[in-house]
């Protein structure tokens, strides 16, 4: 029984056919995760009622909610209603099964080959509810501006203990990354509110600093900055300028620097090449590497 199972699980998660299985399991709770995002600010179930067309209510049926395929045969319409269905949910499936693919490569395909086959299954999991759980609070916040409690506060002791178990960074780098991780947010929230008076940075984004630091280790915490700071600037400056040219336009000459931009998903991104880049690796090397590399 024992050789059976070895045998099932090496045919189900190595190449080839894992690379399938990871998509599928990726576009899966892709599905999920859109029902979270649409419901937790809601503060609704995401178990029940099972799924609805936004539009005119009615249920969607199994066979209508396969992920991806199902919104490419209707073409992106409810079949009752025949009004539009945010491709967004498209987007989100596909995103996730592309990511579940990508954790697929850097934990399983790519893993060291001493590590046992349900070890790399096991760790592969847990980056992969980790990276789950950036996805749904990146769509919340970039939808509401908010990172809720209801996810970050259980979320940070749970990957805080799932991290002891693979053990990829010490308890040590860990519980310095988490405490180091919100008290740096909040630091800088609270200076930006005392010098002018308005709030800045939300505690939203330290808890889901602290949320990737308990996890990853304090050394995730310059690379998730940097690279969330950067990736904020190349694209939220553009937008807002946009933004505030309609705004003037209609009227409302709003200071670029009061308008409001969600940074939970840069922050996410941020988090996501520490991740590919570093987690299971020598820091100082790889850096070398890079800056080898590029100067």
């Amino acid at each position: 029984m024992a050789v059976e199972f070895d045998y099932a699980m090496t045919l189900l998660f190595l190449p080839p056919l894992g690379w399938g299985v990871a998509f599928v399991w990726g576009a899966l709770w892709g599905s999920f995760f859109n029902v979270c995002i649409h419901r937790i600010p809601l503060y609704d179930s995401v178990a029940w009622p099972p799924s609805r067309c936004p539009k005119c209510g009615s249920g969607i049926a199994a066979y209508d909610n396969l992920p991806i395929l199902s919104w490419l045969i209707l073409r992106g319409r409810c079949r009752r209603c025949k009004n539009p269905i945010s491709p967004r949910y498209l987007l989100i499936e596909l995103l996730v099964a592309l990511l579940a693919v990508a954790l697929y490569a850097r934990f399983i395909a790519a893993a060291d080959v001493t590590l046992p086959l349900p070890a790399a299954v096991g760790r592969y999991l847990v980056y992969f509810y980790f990276v789950g759980t950036l996805v749904v609070l990146s769509g919340i916040d970039f939808d509401h501006q908010i990172l809720p409690d209801q996810i970050t506060y259980p979320a940070i002791p749970i990957f805080f203990a799932l991290g002891r178990v693979i053990n990829d960074v010490s308890w040590l780098d860990a519980s310095i990354g988490l405490c180091a991780g919100y008290a740096l947010v909040r630091l800088i929230a609270d200076g930006y509110y005392y010098l002018t008076g308005r709030e800045g940075l939300g505690l939203g984004d330290g808890k889901l600093l602290a949320l990737t630091a308990g996890l990853l280790g304090w050394k995730s915490l310059p690379l998730t900055l940097l690279c969330g700071s950067l990736l904020g600037l190349a694209i939220a400056v553009p937008l807002l300028l946009l933004r505030r040219r309609a705004a003037t336009g209609a009227g409302d000459d709003q200071p670029l620097r009061h308008v409001e931009v969600p940074f939970g998903p840069f922050l996410a991104c941020g988090a996501l090449c520490y991740l590919f880049l570093f987690v299971g690796r020598d820091y100082e090397v790889v850096v070398f590497r890079l800056f080898d590399r590029f100067f």
